[in-house]
Order: structure tokens, then sequence, then C-alpha cells
């Protein structure tokens, strides 16, 4: 194959438009679209595409849309922090709870092990799945979005 087939000349299209093409590239290239009306037509569409895109502007919000954005944008940072807050709580209050369960099963109990083990269990079944079922309730009733919808 020559080294005219092998050059990717559509990679070259936007390097053409912003002038970026050294001056052997560009005559070159403005050679080949005499000869590729292929890439003559990738030319004039990316052409229109670039005349589209930089007449466009960013729609300017009012001041207070931002003033929202950011009141929105803080309570929802204080409220993960406030959660992780309270989840750490509760974590330390139920490994403390259960350490000092342990400690007075095993050791003031005259109870079999496999008592003392299968309360500590339940113990902790029970408070993992109460955390879970409130904070789930919680996370359920600030998204539900028909709260407000008499039924």
């Amino acid at each position: 194959m020559s080294e005219e087939r092998k050059r990717d000349w559509s990679a070259l299209v936007s390097g053409y438009l912003d002038s970026e093409l050294e001056a052997d590239e560009r005559r070159e290239f403005e050679e080949r679209l005499t000869i590729d009306p292929e890439l003559a037509r990738e030319l004039e569409a990316t052409k229109a595409t670039k005349g589209v895109t930089e007449t466009m502007k960013l729609k300017e919000f009012p001041d207070e849309v931002w003033e929202h954005y950011w009141d929105g944008t803080y309570n929802r940072l204080e409220r993960r922090v406030g959660w992780l807050v309270f989840s750490l709580g509760a974590a330390v209050l139920l490994a403390g709870g259960l350490y000092e369960l342990a400690v007075a099963l095993l050791r003031d109990s005259a109870d079999p092990w496999w008592v003392r083990v299968g309360i500590a269990a339940v113990v902790v079944g029970l408070a993992v799945l109460f955390v879970s079922v409130v904070r789930e309730r919680l996370f359920t009733w600030r998204r539900d979005p028909y709260r407000e919808v008499e039924r």
C-alpha cells in the first residue's frame, strides 16, 4: 500500500478547520480534498457542526437559582455527615454493649457456653435488624415522591 492510502485523512479534518496543520500537511490535505469526495463531505459536515456549536451559548441562571443550589448542596452534605456520625456512634454503642454483654455472659453466668453464645447472637441480630429497619424507613420516607398524597 502506498503512503497515500495508509494515511487517515479524516483525522486531520478538525486540524484543518482550526488552522493547526503545518503548511505541508495543509497543502497535502487540500490536494486530497480534490480527489476524495467523501473527505470533502466530511469536511463540510464538520464545518457545519462547528458553526452550530460556535453559536451556542450557555443559559444564564438567575441568582436565586444558584442560591438555592448551594443551599441544597450544603444540606445534602450536612445530612451525609450527620448520618455518618450517627452511624459511627450507633456502631460504637452497639460494640460496647455487645462487649459488656459478652463479658457478663462469659464471666458471671452459670449457663452452658452454647446458651450464652445463642443469647449473644439473638441480641446482636436484633440490634442489627433494628438499626437496618429504622434507617430504611427514614431513607424511604425522605425519598417517597407520594408521601404528601392522601391515600
